[in-house]
């Protein structure tokens, strides 16, 4: 008997202490939700001027914006714009979607999931990238096995149905994402479309530039333009004043910094607009902001030795990246 009430208090022991691990599960998940919670815009205007695909659901990005801790909220509508069984030229109620995710995007990127019908509490789930076995049984895989991303809700009447996900950054969007639909095992039941979708980032491109010998002293060559430097706008008569001022005791840091400077800007989009040479860019700017406009006369006058060494990082960086002629 002391034995079986010893079985009976070690199983309770292990019962309590379950719980209480499945408790502390639970907090944990809910904190988590609670730190990725999706705004309420159950009032949120059907966008206008959006492009819409031919499809017979109309999907909208309703909401694209960053939230307090860094990450990007996406949410999307979708509604029926003509409801009814299907004949006649209506269309059956949406079943559920599935949106084609980029190459960018994993699991570890979508921070958070949830969809509701408009004016109701969101649901939270859990997202996953799978093929969609709905098309297979219909004996129609419109999704050719592609991995998908499935929103298990669809559409009631006209009603306005909301899908959102936060994302760990900010993406682009890609105005030709693909999505699939489901209503129903029939012609019209099934299909794809377009959609504002998920884009990727443009890969970082270095660019190329000219030197500052090619803008200040190439015969007959005429700027597309002025070129703004520390704030200020210098003509081209003005720059090459400044390339032709004296360097009596050595070339200032003042004038080191504006021509390389006007090199990189002169060049335009040729740079690129993530290049490596940007930082330095913008220190030297930010130290030529704080002086008088350069001329002739003065810029001899101005050193700063960071601002020097980051002329010749940039002078380095259009000898790697020269475009040539």
């Amino acid at each position: 008997m002391k034995q079986a009430k010893f079985f009976f208090s070690a199983l309770m022991l292990l019962i309590i202490a379950f719980s209480c691990q499945k408790s502390v599960e639970t907090s944990a998940i809910q904190q988590q939700k609670s730190n990725f919670s999706i705004p309420d815009i159950a009032n949120t205007s059907w966008p206008t001027g959006q492009k819409l695909c031919s499809s017979p659901y109309q999907i909208s990005l309703m909401v694209r914006e960053q939230l307090p801790d860094g990450t990007w909220l996406w949410v999307w509508g979708i509604k029926n714009p003509n409801p009814g069984d299907g004949s006649n030229g209506t269309v059956r109620d949406l079943g559920h979607w599935n949106i084609q995710l980029p190459e960018c995007i994993k699991l570890s990127n979508i921070k958070a999931a949830k969809m509701a019908y408009q004016g109701q509490l969101y649901t939270y789930f859990t997202p996953v990238i799978e093929s969609d076995k709905t098309y297979a049984a219909c004996d129609k895989d419109v999704t050719n096995g592609r991995k998908l991303l499935k929103f298990n809700l669809g559409t009631i009447g006209s009603q306005v149905t909301l899908y959102g996900l936060i994302l760990d950054k900010e993406y682009p969007i890609d105005q030709n994402g693909v999505a699939y639909y489901f209503a129903a095992c029939s012609e019209m039941g099934t299909g794809t479309t377009c959609f504002p979708g998920i884009g990727c980032p443009e890969p970082c491109v270095e660019g190329c530039s000219f030197s500052q010998g090619y803008y200040f002293s190439k015969p007959n060559y005429t700027w597309q333009g002025n070129v703004t430097i520390g704030g200020y706008e210098y003509t081209q008569a003005e720059g090459k004043a400044i390339w032709k001022s004296s360097n009596s005791g050595g070339i200032s840091d003042a004038k080191k910094a504006f021509l390389q400077v006007a090199a990189i800007k002169l060049s335009g989009s040729s740079v690129g607009k993530c290049a490596s040479v940007w930082n330095d860019i913008n220190t030297a700017e930010n130290w030529l902001k704080t002086l008088p406009k350069l001329t002739a006369d003065n810029v001899k006058n101005y050193n700063n030795k960071s601002v020097g060494e980051a002329a010749g990082k940039i002078g380095s960086w259009i000898d790697a990246h020269h475009c040539g002629e």
